[in-house]
C-alpha cells in the first residue's frame, strides 16, 4: 500500500490541483459552500464524479471504482467537524491510498 499526502492551499475556499500519482494525472477542483466542502474529480481525463460532499474519514472514490480510478481518496481527520477550508493543511489532510 501506498499513501500520498496531497497539498492543499490553507484558507482558500475554492481551487483546482493537479497531480500526478503513478499512472494517474488527478485534476481536482474544491468549492466551499454554506460551511460544506465539496470536490469534483477527473483521472486522466475522465471525469469521476461532480459536486460530491466531502466527509471526513472516508473513502470519496469507493462508489466510483467502476470508472478505473486506482486509489482511495480521503479527507483525514482527528476531529469529528464537517470539512471546510479552513482547516486544510492543518485538520483535514487529503490522502490518496493505492494498494
Amino acid at each position: 500500500m501506498s499513501i500520498y499526502e496531497i497539498s492543499l492551499p490553507q484558507n482558500t475556499p475554492n481551487f483546482e490541483i493537479t497531480t500526478v500519482i503513478g499512472d494517474e494525472n488527478l485534476r481536482i477542483r474544491i468549492r466551499s459552500l454554506n460551511s460544506k466542502t465539496y470536490m469534483d474529480l477527473s483521472v486522466n481525463n475522465n471525469v469521476i464524479f461532480q459536486g460530491l460532499r466531502c466527509d471526513a474519514n472516508v473513502n470519496l472514490t469507493e462508489s466510483y471504482m467502476y470508472k478505473g480510478i486506482k486509489g482511495a481518496l480521503v479527507f483525514y481527520t482527528e476531529s469529528a467537524a464537517d470539512v471546510y477550508y479552513t482547516g486544510f493543511g492543518s485538520d483535514y489532510k487529503l490522502y490518496y491510498i493505492v494498494n
